[in-house]
Parts: structure tokens; C-alpha cells; sequence
């Protein structure tokens, strides 16, 4: 069907074609060619030759669709629109329409629409008519931007403006929220990593949660948090795990368009406050060590402080899609990483995230009278219990505590 036919053009010393055809793919097209050119042209991305020859391969092919490795700028894509005779996708606006295509709740929707505003303002011109027919969107009841297609610099200047504040709004309302689980909740833990490295499959296989783990990328874009419940304290000599929440986030990619990485910022903000971040990476991929790269650089240009305060644990997935010679070669370069198959279990994953979430905390004895029943109940499910015993007068508990709340347990130490 010549709907969806796309050949990919790339440019520039770096390319990633093979990305780009399963970000194309993800929204439902069909690659039939790929074009290259080893420089980017000023004027149209690709030279004047490569052009004609584009031309010819579109016609051959019967093309829709063009697809470009890098963003473009307006004159740009005209020049190459025109040469080519079809429609111009650059990188960029393939990338919004995915999240478009996958955005669910409110906050990530008016986060994509932003980002959609910011690449249209300077180049004011409807979403491709061609593009919307793709990636499911008849499924969406308000795509972001639906609204802005007539309008012109001003109307979206504010439009801009008043989803900026409802951000704002909504970052203040979360910054309260998670000031309140810190000093109450559990240990958190975030996932951050690579797009389709299984972040969502080990919040799964942790959590028993059901989210997609469709084989697509950017499947998740809002952060979604589970509660994992450790195990209490049943007098067997046996150390208690308390609960601990982790948080799915957004993944990264390679020339992650700068609209998208300003406006997620705020759902990798829990990699910021998380004792313990997990950097999951598809041990599979060809270009593993790039892909763990992207991934903290992007997380140094979004967070201030980088992953965060806490620890990082380097977690390489789909072992069991790795050959055995391969594998002793992770072991090798990656000496400290976690390696597992989210699809066959994380207790491996889960024994480190418990020995970080200790290394975090003070170990302490405390006594607490039965009078007081409240303050021991609060330990269960938020501090490390390795032994308790019932006395007459009270409770006694041997546990290991974040620091944040040692103060508070100190009038029961013994």
C-alpha cells in the first residue's frame, strides 16, 4: 500500500539508519530504501545529485514518505521535499508523532504538544495530513497540536504560555507530593535507560504490574510507579526486605530532538531523588557501550545533578538473547553490571537494589514501648528489620534505617 512506503536519507558523519527505520516502523510504515551521502548539504540536507537520485528511487518505489536521520530546517525540507516530488519527515517530527501516537495521561500529552509547538513555531505550517493517517492516531481523542493547525505565531505563542504554566503547576503539585513520600515511604528506585531495553518488563517481573511491553520504541513516556513488597520479619532469623517503590521512566535515544529532552525533564525528575537508580541496557544491541553513553549524558543535560543523589546500578537485560561468547565478553568489560533476562526473573536485580538501599541507611537497635505500637508500625514496609523480639514492655527491633529518618527513631535507640 503506497500509504506507508518511506525510503530513509541520511547524512553526515554519524548515522543511525537502522534506528531510524524501527522509529518509522513504530509508527506503522514500511521502508522500501535507504539513501546515504557521507556529508550534509546546506541547502537541501542531501547534494544536488543525491537529490535527483532520491527522486528516482521515490518514483521507483512508488514512495509516500521521506524520511530524514536529522532535523531539518524549513528552506531544508522544502528543497528536499521538492526534489524528492513526495512528503518530508525529518527525525524530529517523527519522534513527536510517536510520542503523540503514545502519550496517555494529560501531563505527557501536554508535554508532547508542547514540544510539537516549539519545533512548528518557526516554521508555521500544519502537521502532514499524510503523517496523521500513521501510527494509530485515529486512536487518540485529542492529538496534541490539533488545535494549532490555523493559528498563526501569536496563537501558539500562547498556547505555548499557558501549557508551561499548567506544567509548572503540575511540577509543584509533585514536588509536595514526593517531599511527602520521602519522609514517610519507602526507599525509591528509578529505571532509566535506552528505549526498548526493558524497563518496562523488570517493573513487571518486579512488581507483578501489567504494562505494555510491546517490541516498540518509546512505549512508555509517562513515569509509572509500583509498589514492590519486601518481606516481614517472621522471627526465623531471616532479614526483612522493606517494600520499596520503583518508577518506570521515559527511555532515551540517540539525537533525542532538544524540544523533547526540555520537556520530559520532568518526568526523569525522580531520577534525581531515588536512592537507587537502575541504568537498564539491552545487552543484545550491536552498540551497547553508545547506548549507555546517550543515555548519561542526557540524564547530565536533564537533571542538574545527573542520575542523582543515590546509587547506580548498570543492569544489562536480555541476556538470554545473548550468545555465550558474547556474554564472557560483557563479563569482561562490564565487571560490576547486573546481568539478567527481565522475561526469566530480577531476583538478581532485586539482591543488589537491597544491598545499595542498605549501604544507604544506619543500622540501629531501638526499643519501643507497646504504648507507642504507632512508631514501630511505621518501620515495617520502610526500614530493613534483621531481628525483632516482644517483651513485655515493648517492642525491640534491630534495623537499618534511611538516615533521613534515624533522627526520629533516636529517643528509642538502646
Amino acid at each position: 500500500m503506497r500509504e506507508d512506503r518511506a525510503i530513509l536519507a541520511g547524512a553526515g558523519e554519524t548515522r543511525y539508519m537502522a534506528e531510524l527505520g524501527r522509529l518509522a516502523g513504530t509508527l506503522g510504515m514500511e521502508v522500501v530504501g535507504v539513501l546515504e551521502q557521507g556529508r550534509r548539504d546546506g541547502t537541501g540536507y542531501l547534494g544536488r545529485g543525491k537529490r535527483e537520485e532520491l527522486r528516482a528511487c521515490v518514483e521507483k518505489v512508488d514512495a509516500r514518505f521521506v524520511v530524514t536521520d536529522d532535523e531539518l530546517s524549513a528552506s531544508q525540507a522544502r528543497v528536499l521535499e521538492r526534489a524528492a516530488g513526495t512528503t518530508v519527515v525529518d527525525r524530529t517530527e517523527l519522534i513527536i508523532r510517536i510520542f503523540e501516537a503514545h502519550a496517555r495521561d494529560s501531563a505527557s500529552r501536554l508535554e508532547v504538544e508542547l514540544a510539537d509547538l516549539e519545533y512548528r513555531l518557526p516554521r508555521v505550517k500544519g502537521r502532514n495530513p499524510e503523517l496523521s493517517r500513521l501510527g494509530g492516531g485515529g486512536n487518540i481523542t485529542r492529538g496534541p497540536g490539533e488545535q494549532q493547525l490555523e493559528y498563526d505565531r501569536r496563537a501558539i505563542r500562547r498556547r505555548i504560555q499557558t501549557i508551561n504554566r499548567k506544567l509548572a503547576e503540575e511540577k509543584a503539585a509533585r514536588v509536595v507530593r514526593g517531599a511527602r513520600l520521602r519522609r514517610a515511604g519507602p526507599p525509591t528506585v528509578a529505571l532509566v535507560g535506552y528505549t526498548n531495553a526493558g524497563k518496562t518488563t523488570i517493573l513487571n517481573a518486579l512488581s507483578g504490574a501489567g504494562r505494555s511491553t510491546k517490541d516498540r520504541l518509546f512505549e512508555t513516556l509517562e513515569t509509572t510507579t509500583r509498589l514492590v513488597e519486601g518481606s516481614g520479619a517472621n522471627g526465623d532469623g531471616k532479614v526483612a526486605r522493606p517494600d520499596i517503590v520503583v518508577t518506570d521512566t521515559v527511555g532515551f535515544i540517540r539525537k533525542l530532538p532538544t524540544q523533547l529532552v526540555h520537556s520530559f525533564a520532568s518526568t526523569l525528575e525522580v531520577s534525581s531523588e531515588a536512592e537507587v537508580n537502575v541504568l537498564c541496557a539491552d545487552a543484545s544491541s550491536e552498540v551497547l557501550e553508545e547506548e549507555i553513553q546517550t543515555v548519561i549524558q542526557t540524564l547530565s543535560e536533564t537533571i542538574p545533578n545527573g542520575s542523582g543523589p543515590g546509587s547506580t546500578i548498570l543492569c544489562l537485560n536480555k541476556m538470554d538473547l545473548v550468545p555465550e561468547e558474547r556474554e564472557a565478553e560483557l563479563r569482561r568489560a562490564y565487571p560490576e553490571a547486573v546481568m539478567i533476562s527481565a522475561i526469566e526473573g530480577c531476583e538478581a536485580l532485586l539482591e543488589e537494589i537491597y544491598s545499595c538501599v542498605s549501604s544507604g541507611r544506619e543500622r540501629m537497635e531501638v526499643f519501643i514501648p507497646h504504648a507507642e505500637y504507632a512508631a514501630a508500625s511505621r518501620l515495617f514496609g520502610t526500614a530493613e528489620i534483621h531481628a525483632q523480639k516482644s517483651t513485655e514492655a515493648g517492642l525491640w527491633m534491630d534495623v537499618s534505617l534511611p538516615r533521613s529518618a534515624s533522627d526520629r527513631y533516636a529517643p528509642y535507640r538502646v
